[in-house]
């Protein structure tokens, strides 16, 4: 199509132009009927055989009209036609009609000019008129149409009237210009008017279509109703959350036939029917706004309404089944310890509150806690998932626990809190305790690993109506602190006095850690003497710290508060600076041995802290010594060997402290990198009484010497001792109060002065 539409017309509303034309087709018969009538008429009246020539002409266009038309009919698929093709249709249907209306023309001009017959004049001008009318009636939705079928009728009558001369015939051919006109005007106002109304249509349906697949791709059921709160629209998810078949219809139905509907179906349970009639209506009428309703294959739909004053309502459904899981076990997780399944620490102190609720208050409760003893080990030995089956099993003891009186919770790592209630006396705690330890401890089953366990717990009671579960579970903490600490105690009560001494132990703590920051720690040293010559040759480098009011602080306190608070490498990186710059005064004939704690030796800087600590002073590294205990190298053997190994390679000598107590093991006398062994106390304390104790002195001391290692022995206290290790045991150095008490650096130069009298070799003897 040649108009201003055409290039931003879509080829649906081409195609319902086009139908327009093709269709309609009981005109077309009456205008055929009506032209052989006149060409009959025109014959009998002047016997020219021309109007039979027109009237065959005529029938033929009908003809090849009517036949285009049926080949257009025959297109099954009419809206895969695009553009081009319509366009090709649309100028075979143009070419029919100004075919029939040109004919029509030259009939005219043939009954005015050639004719010159008055009334063959009229009826032929009669019939072009009268045809030319239906012109725009039928082609408007075609402006090429209109345009060729009007100049093909006007044209030729025009001409004749302009070839007849006389002034009135061309006046009169004049109008047919306007006559022209106005069809051409006529024509656009319908075809504008047509083309908005299809265009209106189109998008109508184009929206409609938007609308129904948007409608039906919803993830929510959607039920509209009127005002009459029956069903106006409904889309395939509701059906489907309802089980309604396709042959089910639900325009203009009410909600008690949609919910009768689906009890058929086993939606709803038919004996909830009528509460869920009424909370439908509910939620119609606007008195609830949401509400949820349980299916009965165990689903849940939730169904929110939207009344519209005057107008009905909607309401959209939507299956929450999977949210309300979801909902629900982020519930669980939050209430929940997600291991064993125990409650915790905050549902612990609710449910706690609860059970107090509903208990005589005057009765007396407990709280338990409970630790499970070197949990440690089963994760170091086993491995985590190990660690994690156990946790699950004892969890498993505590929740087969009678409910109305017990509650169980896990507090974290390997730490469980009891309640338990309805104790008539305070006393009564240590049955329930007892029996408690006693079905928790024993052996467990660790996937075919048979695993003992054993627990320690720290107890605390009070009455219910004074019982706060913050309150208690320090107490109780305090309490399990105090069994830890004692000898083959498995639990303990709690006593006024372990808070008194949990608060000193607190403040001690601070000061510990003022101390630490504001370098109070001071550095003094115990002579290590050659065994033979009697001389100094070394001093071990001690903490001490003089509490401002508590005065002097044992070492055996404070250095375990400072390992509990992490800052033991603080203390050992200002003993290793004070003591090089101390044993760099000496003279480099004395040496200095400094302790790494089990911390130290898993501390990734304590090579730099040392090599920090001699370049401060350009003390040597041999003249450094560094003392380990095997309890600090059995926590990572092979980290520590690793580190000890750096160390002597770097020339500083490492000695093997306390050995002989604790894990005792001669592979570490093989397998560690060791310059010397310490001895420790505990074989030097009865070598006067007991001959075992020499045996074991003199077997220790002579296999470290063939496995080239130097041997010390600590803890010589009497000159009987001395003389004894001297004569039977072979060791290389000694150390005790009878040889020297630890004292400060200014002491030791001062004895290293007294003692030495000659430039002998002191220093120790390595491998």
């Amino acid at each position: 199509m040649q108009e201003r539409h055409a290039p931003e017309l879509p080829a649906v509303v081409r195609l319902a132009f086009l139908s327009v034309l093709y269709g309609r087709r009981s005109t077309l018969w009456l205008g055929a009927f009506s032209q052989l009538v006149v060409c009959g008429l025109l014959f009998f009246w002047t016997w020219d055989a021309a109007y039979i020539g027109f009237a065959a002409l005529l029938g033929v266009l009908l003809f090849v009209r009517l036949f285009d038309m049926y080949l257009f009919d025959r297109v099954r698929d009419k809206e895969a036609l695009d553009n081009r093709a319509l366009a090709m249709w649309e100028r075979r249907y143009v070419a029919g009609t100004a075919s029939v209306f040109t004919a029509l023309g030259f009939l005219s001009f043939y009954s005015i000019y050639v004719v010159n017959d008055p009334f063959a004049e009229l009826v032929s001008l009669s019939l072009v008129f009268a045809l030319f009318a239906t012109v725009v009636g039928r082609n408007y939705s075609s402006r090429p149409a209109v345009v060729l079928a009007s100049l093909g009728a006007l044209l030729p009558p025009m001409v004749a009237f302009a070839l007849e001369g006389a002034m009135f015939h061309v006046v009169f051919a004049l109008l047919f210009i306007a006559y022209f006109l106005t069809n051409i005007q006529m024509t656009k106002g319908l075809r504008d008017t047509l083309f908005d109304a299809t265009m209106g249509k189109h998008s109508l349906a184009l929206v409609a279509k938007r609308f129904d697949c948007a409608l039906n791709n919803m993830p929510q059921g959607l039920l509209m109703f009127d005002a009459d709160q029956r069903i106006a629209v409904s889309n395939n998810k509701a059906r489907t959350i309802f089980r309604l078949p396709d042959n089910v219809r639900l325009h203009g139905r009410s909600v008690d036939v949609l919910l009768r509907y689906s009890v058929r179906h086993k939606v709803f349970s038919a004996d909830e029917l009528g509460d869920i009639n009424k909370r439908f209506f509910n939620l119609l009428a606007g008195r609830q706004a949401v509400d949820v309703f349980r299916l009965a294959d165990g689903r849940h739909v939730e169904c929110i309404g939207n009344p519209v004053a005057k107008s009905g309502a909607v309401l959209i459904i939507e299956d929450v089944t999977q949210r309300l899981q979801v909902e629900a076990r982020i519930h669980h997780m939050a209430r929940y310890d997600a291991l064993t399944e125990l409650p915790n620490r905050n549902h612990f102190a609710t449910l706690v509150h609860a059970h107090l609720y509903r208990h005589d208050p005057d009765h007396y409760a407990a709280l338990i806690v409970i630790d499970i003893d070197h949990f440690k080990h089963i994760n170091d030995m086993l491995g985590h998932q190990m660690g994690d089956i156990a946790l699950r099993q004892i969890a498993d003891r505590l929740n087969a626990l009678d409910p109305k009186r017990y509650i169980a919770s896990r507090f974290g790592s390997d730490e469980f809190v009891v309640f338990v209630s309805s104790l008539t006396e305070e006393q009564h705690v240590s049955t329930v305790t007892q029996e408690l330890i006693g079905y928790l401890c024993g052996e467990y089953d660790l996937d075919g690993n048979k695993v003992p366990i054993q627990v320690t717990a720290g107890v605390v009671t009070e009455k219910a109506c004074k019982f706060d579960v913050a309150n208690m579970h320090i107490k109780a903490d305090l309490a399990l602190y105090e069994a830890r600490r004692g000898e083959k105690q498995r639990w303990a009560v709690f006593a006024e006095t372990m808070d008194i001494k949990y608060r000193n132990r607190q403040q001690l703590k601070a000061d510990l850690r003022q101390a630490i920051v504001d370098r109070n720690i001071h550095v003094v040293y115990q002579p290590i003497i050659d065994l033979h010559s009697l001389r100094i040759v070394s001093c071990e480098a001690l903490a001490r710290w003089n509490h401002p009011t508590l005065g002097p602080v044992p070492p055996t306190e404070f250095i375990p508060l400072a390992e509990e608070m992490g800052m033991i490498s603080e203390i050992t990186r200002l003993v290793l600076h004070q003591a090089c710059k101390d044993c760099h005064s000496w003279g480099d004939r004395i040496c200095v041995s400094v302790n790494l704690s089990a911390i130290d030796l898993r501390n990734n800087q304590i090579m730099q802290d040392i090599a920090a600590a001699l370049d401060s002073v350009g003390l040597p590294p041999r003249c450094l010594e560094v003392e380990v205990t095997e309890t600090a190298i059995i926590a990572d053997r092979d980290k520590a060997s690793a580190l000890l190994a750096r160390l002597k390679n770097s020339g500083i000598t490492v000695s093997l402290d306390d050995f002989g107590c604790g894990y005792s093991s001669f592979s570490y006398l093989n397998t560690l990198p060791l310059n010397k062994v310490k001895i420790d106390r505990t074989f030097v304390r009865d070598v006067m009484t007991d001959k075992r104790s020499l045996m074991l002195l003199r077997g220790i001391t002579q296999l470290s010497h063939d496995l080239g290692l130097a041997v010390t022995v600590e803890g010589v206290e009497t000159e009987e001792q001395l003389a004894l290790i001297r004569v039977a045991a072979g060791a290389d150095l000694v150390q005790g109060f009878l040889l020297g008490k630890p004292t400060s650096s200014d002491e030791i130069r001062r004895m290293i002065a007294q003692k030495s009298t000659g430039r002998a070799s002191v220093q120790p003897v390595l491998a």
